[in-house]
């Protein structure tokens, strides 16, 4: 039996519930006339092997109805049945391309054509078409002697390259081990496996766990097993001795981390001694998966102006308040665009291999998330990739999910998914939307073990688990209708599960709305009644969380911290002149000034954000006390190197203790970038007076 028709076969096999084509056709990617064509196959081999065929009952759907025992028998005997088939192109491809790889043995084109099983004129077309797909990456196929057909190109492009394949052409899941050995697989994965050693992921994963959890890393499953693939290419690369030319230096500073502690680990475990530029290399690369605060001002604050501008965007397109859930929504995409802003300067695509179902399930969302490329495009040079919009879409979609939830929870029930963090998220926020479930935890396959010690009764998995301790349903982690059948089949049969749980009252949410009716009512939110309102709130027990009370600009900036019309050589003197207000105050170090200076040196003009408008800064840790804004007007523009937005007019100094507290202050400015009226009115403005006042009206000033 061919491998689709096993995996069919198995789906039917894996539920007790009605199926229908449409759900089944787009859930394997094929026609209805295909899929049709499938299931006569299927019944077929059920016919010939005495069992009963699936059947359809109107209104409802397919249905393949056997006995617990029939199911695990038949689920034995078509794992035992797999077809030996010639490779597909697809697998040709890659068993060609692995080959050639492999620096370890000669690749000779009449060897490969009789190991493949083709002829010699489909191993030119097949040789013509790797040629092709190599020009992306600057790779070229030579013949030499002795050495048969082997990869030209930069070492780090090759790399790249085989990732790349890999990722797209194989089940990354059951690479890593996370589907059982004995499931049915392709020969895509196959091939890969005899490339990689299965072993050598194995202990790779082993270390990403037993070093990252160790020092309190955020793991994401996506990125790690990504990590691990890259890594295994990596090691597999450096004992054929293929190394990086030390021509190509990498620009990244080498320091003690839990990244760094990592590859050196790998380096001892496989008694690899690679070059510092290796060293460099490959920690960069693998910081670049990890969705987190990364470690120079250019990806920190432009993360943020892009989360924010993000959030705005596909707000007013969609219609979704999504500002009702915008903290948790921000530090999401915070986080992962910190990651993406990384992965782009290094020239390396992260893998969604769920984004296709996202995009058919939340095409609104998707579609919104799209038009914002050209904006991200500006800062990386290239268009997002399905795969890192398909991402980008989930946290959305999560928080889209949240928002629509007014019900109780009637279950109590843990998810879980080793797709990545957001998305079992989504999944955990679905079940709660839909389904009346509380999801009390997300857990990975690595976490089976905490599921006794939580108070659920339900287990939702995307993951094959054997726990025969509660009841289980396993779901595709981006549900679709046939999901939702068996799920209220499954709420249904274990309707004795139930409970109450009553919604807790969110202070915080409350205290924003009071605070946002003042407002409406002709009222004004000072800093004290501020204050009245917060004591209020804490008297009556009610607990606010002041993450999400954010400062406004007109909080923090102060008239003392307000330089109009001055004069400055250059860029230099314009960044030290406008932050030293904040260094007299004792809001920043010294060392905060030369960190902002250095910063552009390194990167570049980045800080000029907007048509004449620069926003000076650095790390929290660069030498921050406490979170401060200065702001400066100049007498005579001064270019910083950036052509499309020179000369600059007027520069804000932002000194941020942490990645969230100064959100609202962001905000603000985002609105300057976007308003040129109100910016030339502030930029021309002679006074203190007039320049508050045309920075916080609610119009410009005539």
């Amino acid at each position: 039996m061919k491998d689709r028709t096993q995996r069919i076969l198995t789906r039917f096999l894996s539920v007790n519930t009605f199926l229908t084509c449409e759900d089944l056709s787009k859930e394997f990617s094929i026609s209805e006339r295909t899929f049709r064509n499938e299931l006569v196959v299927i019944n077929n081999y059920l016919d010939e092997n005495n069992y009963p065929s699936i059947t359809t009952t109107r209104g409802k759907g397919m249905k393949l109805v056997l006995s617990d025992l029939e199911r695990e028998k038949l689920l034995a005997k078509i794992s035992d049945d797999k077809e030996t088939d010639y490779l597909r192109p697809n697998e040709r491809f890659l068993a060609l391309l692995l080959d050639i790889a492999d620096t370890t043995k000669t690749t000779l084109l009449y060897e490969m054509e009789e190991k493949l099983q083709v002829s010699k004129s489909t191993m030119d077309e097949d040789m013509r078409k790797l040629r092709q797909f190599l020009k992306e990456y600057a790779i070229s196929v030579v013949s030499l002697p002795k050495q048969g057909i082997v990869l030209k190109g930069d070492e780090r492009s090759i790399r790249s390259m085989l990732y790349d394949v890999i990722n797209s052409l194989t089940d990354i899941d059951y690479l890593m081990g996370y589907r059982d050995i004995e499931a049915v697989n392709s020969f895509a994965d196959q091939l890969v496996l005899d490339y990689m050693d299965a072993n050598v992921l194995r202990l790779i994963g082993n270390l990403y766990d037993d070093v990252l959890e160790m020092s309190r890393v955020e793991i994401n499953h996506v990125y790690r097993n990504q990590s691990i693939l890259f890594l295994g290419i990596w090691v597999r690369r450096l004992q054929e001795g293929n190394t990086l030319s030390e021509l190509s230096k990498v620009r990244a500073e080498i320091k003690e981390d839990p990244i760094r502690n990592f590859i050196d680990s790998i380096c001892m475990e496989f008694d690899l001694y690679p070059s510092l530029n290796e060293i460099k290399y490959t920690t960069f690369t693998i910081e670049s998966f990890n969705p987190k605060d990364m470690n120079n001002s250019f990806d920190w604050v432009t993360a943020q102006l892009l989360a924010i501008q993000l959030i705005d965007h596909v707000e007013k397109i969609t219609k979704i308040p999504f500002s009702q859930r915008e903290e948790d929504l921000y530090e999401g995409l915070y986080k992962h665009i910190t990651g993406l802003l990384s992965r782009a300067k290094n020239d390396l695509q992260v893998f969604n291999p769920l984004k296709d179902t996202i995009k058919e399930s939340y095409a609104e969302i998707y579609q919104a998330v799209n038009s914002f490329n050209k904006r991200i495009k500006d800062y990386i040079k290239k268009p997002l990739s399905e795969d890192e919009i398909g991402f980008l879409t989930v946290y959305f979609s999560t928080s889209a999910s949240q928002i629509k939830q007014k019900e109780q929870y009637v279950y109590q029930a843990v998810v879980l998914c080793n797709h990545g963090i957001s998305t079992g998220k989504l999944l955990a926020a679905n079940l709660k939307e839909q389904f009346n479930i509380e999801i009390v935890a997300v857990l990975s396959s690595y976490e089976l073990d905490f599921i006794d010690k939580l108070d659920v009764d339900l287990v939702f998995t995307t993951i094959s688990i054997d726990f025969p301790r509660k009841p289980v349903l396993f779901l595709n982690p981006i549900l679709r209708e046939s999901d939702k059948k068996e799920i209220n089949a499954f709420l249904l049969e274990n309707s004795n599960k139930r409970r109450t749980v009553s919604k807790k009252l969110d202070a915080t949410s409350l205290m924003q709305d009071i605070l946002k009716l003042i407002v409406e009512s002709g009222g004004t939110v000072t800093k004290e009644s501020y204050q009245k309102v917060e004591e209020t709130f804490k008297e009556h027990q009610l607990k606010i969380n002041t993450r999400e009370i954010q400062p406004m600009l007109q909080d923090i900036l102060r008239d003392s911290n307000i330089l109009l019309k001055q004069e400055c050589k250059d860029w230099r003197e314009v960044i030290a002149k406008a932050a030293q207000p904040l260094l007299e105050e004792d809001i920043i170090e010294e060392r905060y000034i030369d960190a902002m200076i250095k910063s552009v040196e390194e990167y570049g003009p980045y800080i000029v954000v907007g048509k004449h408008l620069a926003l000076a800064h650095a790390r929290p840790e660069d030498g921050v006390n406490k979170l401060g804004v200065s702001v400066m007007t100049l007498k005579e523009p001064v270019n910083f190197g950036n052509p499309e937005n020179d000369p600059v007019k007027i520069v804000f100094c932002l000194a941020a203790v942490d990645s969230y507290s100064h959100l609202n202050v962001m905000k603000n400015l985002i609105e300057l970038i976007n308003d040129e009226g109100r910016l030339d009115q502030l930029i021309t403005s002679q006074d203190v007076s007039l320049f508050n006042q045309v920075l916080y009206g609610s119009e410009v000033i005539e």
